[in-house]
């Protein structure tokens, strides 16, 4: 009876481990799979930080834009057993950038204003902490289209004033292109029906001769 009891004791102690290692493996699979290839759609709000910074050598112009985007987004799953998605949508984004100075009796107010289109295109893969968390890196595209851009001005010399504004987009102001294409990298996070995240993203054509926009996001949302 001893000898039985060392040979069931000894049984335990070598199956133990690898039965632990399997159950080990399949939550690891079923944290790939099991629910997490459920797609999505909602509503997303950011507020934007961009920076136009000049690409000219040894120049270290820039211009700060705030601004915010709203927009629609769809996701479609593109793998049987993986959560990876692509996610598409598209919105309206707003920035703007002033700038005031004033010295020996000359003063100068300046602003740009923005509002174009906003069509991003992302890959994402979905990792599902619990049943109300889960983590989304992405990564991907976007196009932005110039619909509104207005620079204004107002210059005073001793109590004098002059004001002007013009089409950024025209050949009479900036001559700012319209079609930006750029790409863009994040992270953003589900709980429950919410969307959090922070994002980067950088124009790969110049928006301005010899200058071009990056952009930081904070966001928040709601999934349907």
């Amino acid at each position: 009876m001893k000898a039985i009891k060392i040979l069931f004791l000894s049984a335990c102690l070598l199956c133990g481990p690898a039965i632990a290692r399997a159950q080990f493996i399949d939550e690891a699979k079923n944290a790939l799979t099991k629910g997490d290839r459920s797609t999505w759609s909602g509503l997303r709000f950011s507020y934007d930080r961009s920076i136009l910074k000049s690409t000219a050598e040894e120049s270290e112009l820039k211009q700060g834009f705030n601004g915010f985007t709203l927009a629609y987004v769809q996701s479609w799953s593109i793998a049987k057993r993986l959560p990876l998605f692509v996610e598409a949508g598209g919105g309206l984004s707003f920035s703007r950038h002033s700038f005031d100075s004033s010295a020996d009796g000359v003063t100068l107010k300046t602003s740009h204003n923005l509002l174009g289109l906003y069509v991003p295109a992302n890959v994402v893969y979905k990792i599902a902490i619990n049943d109300k968390i889960a983590l989304k890196p992405y990564t991907g595209i976007y196009l932005r289209l110039g619909l509104l851009g207005k620079e204004k001005y107002e210059a005073g010399v001793e109590g004098n004033t002059s004001s002007d504004s013009y089409n950024v987009y025209g050949e009479d102001g900036c001559d700012w292109k319209r079609f930006q294409l750029g790409w863009q990298i994040g992270v953003t996070a589900d709980y429950q029906r919410y969307n959090f995240g922070i994002g980067y993203g950088i124009d790969f054509n110049k928006l301005a001769p010899e200058a071009r926009f990056g952009t930081f996001s904070l966001r928040a949302g709601l999934n349907f």
